[in-house]
């Protein structure tokens, strides 16, 4: 038996309604583009070392403690940060540690001195695994059933 008009679309969706997985495209996609971003904060220096040495008057091996202390503070915001995922209401920490991440990335751009960008890179570095965050927070907001395919399209930036 044919089903009405009306309910077909409903069941079809509407345009502007939201996908099949229950999560907008655009939001998936926001949250795919932030945890790029912050992921990418580890690596943005490593191309300018030389570029930076010069500026700040380093010797190549200080340079390379940029990357260093960037990395260490990765290390430690996975031990301590991320764990307060399970801990602390999700959207709430995320807004802190993406505050944090740009204040220290305004910090290192601004920096006048070495040890300035040094401290900086650390603090960005430890905010950065907002991105462990932020992808399975775009999961938990799909239905059970669309789950996985909200967690693929967050990770990979594929809407």
């Amino acid at each position: 038996m044919p089903q009405p008009l009306e309910l077909r679309i409903s069941r079809q969706g509407a345009a502007g309604a939201e996908p099949a997985h229950g999560v907008p495209g655009l939001l998936i996609a926001l949250l795919a583009v932030a945890a790029g971003m912050t992921v990418a904060n580890l690596y943005y220096a490593q191309p300018l070392l030389s570029s930076l040495r010069e500026v700040f008057h380093t010797s190549t091996a200080a340079a390379g403690w940029l990357i260093t202390l960037t990395q260490v503070g990765y290390v430690i915001g996975m031990l301590f940060l991320v764990p307060l995922g399970d801990r602390l209401e999700k959207r709430s920490l995320i807004t802190a540690l993406l505050t944090v991440t740009t204040a220290a990335l305004v910090a290192a751009g601004l920096a006048p001195n070495f040890p300035v960008l040094l401290i900086a890179s650390l603090v960005s570095g430890a905010t950065s695994v907002v991105a462990q965050i932020l992808v399975p927070f775009a999961a938990s907001l799909a239905p059970d059933h669309a789950r996985g395919p909200s967690y693929g399209h967050c990770l990979t930036g594929s809407g």
